[in-house]
């Protein structure tokens, strides 16, 4: 891992399934972004209000482009009607997820 993507590292939590990381969501902004850090999660704006999953719905592909994964390996594990969410991700290591986020946020 690289200096950028040990910034990371904290959000990221492996499991039995793949990883978990935690995030906290800003709905009806006007753009979709990855805006910093808060008490251990990612704080992401996303621009669909938080109305028959919208928002959470938003959230996967979001985080699924940012990660350069399919939308298949994503989904909500926790939170599904809170800001504070656990998404759910297969198929990827805590080291790849942290560089390619560190790749994105530093860009």
């Amino acid at each position: 891992m690289t200096m950028k993507s040990l910034e990371f590292a904290g959000v990221f939590h492996e499991n039995p399934d793949g990883l978990g990381i935690c995030v906290i969501v800003l709905p009806r902004s006007s753009k979709c972004s990855i805006v910093g850090m808060h008490d251990g999660a990612l704080k992401i704006k996303l621009t669909k209000p938080p109305v028959d999953g919208e928002a959470n719905a938003e959230c996967c592909r979001f985080m699924a482009k940012v990660l350069g994964i399919a939308k298949s390996q994503i989904q909500i594990a926790r939170g599904a009607a809170s800001r504070h969410k656990v998404l759910q991700i297969n198929g990827l290591t805590v080291e790849d997820a942290c560089e390619r986020l560190a790749a994105v946020f530093h860009d």
